[in-house]
């Protein structure tokens, strides 16, 4: 059953980039991130429910969980969402999969995480690839290329912020919350910004739609969480390590993308930059 979960989560997870990327012409990437979350936070919640955890939060708690909601589901999820609209669907996976630099170096900033030379040599390759497959050698980077980036960067402050939420706290639980605070602030700025939304232009691909909803932003979290209880955390975050090579094989069957020598290499230095860095920081994680 662990192993089953591993790999249904890494699919889904990888399909991400993949399956949103034809919706992009259909509609606003933040309304489809709302929508999606939407659905998301609707399994989560039956499972939560079906599981019948005790929800015993203080408000100290609740605010770090609205503080995580507004970096993960508003901010992150929204800015890698744009980044598959401007730029191919395999460069965003790769570049927001490199997450775990990103970790490595704002918890060794903030005194969490203690800087060996494994990791600064993670970090170093993690930092070549990154180069690679963004294109920056050419001294120039495109608006995808940059969302990718600050999808990746919050992505990574949410990651720390849950390790410390899920001391005491149900991982399901932690998430159905902060999904939920993270919808509020998207909705706030989408209705701010005059942007309609509903999903109805959506019509004849909401099938589409709803695997990204039910499946990737609900499901994929479900099995993701059963995952860790029946293999453990380390072996199951090595999803996120493997995501970007899945979600490039699946970018070039269904999408018909095309990479270049240096985007391959700059994905395996990435890979393996993260695989370095990808220890454990000295709280637990969601």
């Amino acid at each position: 059953m662990g192993i089953l979960s591993f790999i249904i989560t890494l699919l889904l997870f990888a399909s991400m980039e993949v399956a949103s990327k034809p919706l992009m012409g259909s509609i606003d990437p933040l309304v489809l991130t709302f929508w999606r979350f939407v659905c998301g936070t609707a399994v989560l919640g039956i499972a939560m429910l079906v599981r019948r955890k005790k929800v015993n939060l203080s408000l100290k708690k609740v605010s770090l969980l609205a503080l995580m909601g507004i970096l993960n589901t508003f901010m992150s999820m929204s800015f890698l969402q744009l980044a598959v609209k401007n730029t191919e669907a395999c460069r965003a996976a790769t570049i927001f999969g490199s997450n775990p630099v990103f970790v490595v170096l704002i918890a060794a900033a903030i005194g969490w995480e203690k800087f060996t030379k494994r990791k600064g040599a993670g970090l170093f390759l993690g930092v070549a690839g990154l180069i690679l497959v963004t294109g920056m050698y050419t001294l120039t980077i495109n608006s995808g290329t940059l969302y990718s980036l600050l999808a990746s960067i919050t992505f990574a402050l949410y990651i720390i912020l849950s390790r410390k939420a899920s001391l005491s706290s149900d991982p399901i639980t932690v998430n159905v919350i902060s999904f939920a605070f993270g919808l509020v602030a998207l909705a706030v700025w989408l209705i701010a910004r005059g942007i309609p939304m509903s999903p109805a232009p959506l019509g004849s691909e909401m099938p589409s739609f709803l695997f990204l909803g039910i499946g990737v932003s609900g499901l994929g979290y479900v099995t993701f969480m059963i995952a860790i209880r029946k293999i453990g955390a380390g072996k199951t975050s090595t999803i996120f390590l493997l995501k970007p090579a899945v979600a490039t094989i699946l970018a070039i069957i269904m999408l018909g993308e095309t990479v270049t020598l240096n985007f391959v290499i700059g994905l395996l230095l990435a890979g393996a930059g993260s695989y370095l860095v990808a220890g454990k920081i000295q709280k637990s994680r969601a």
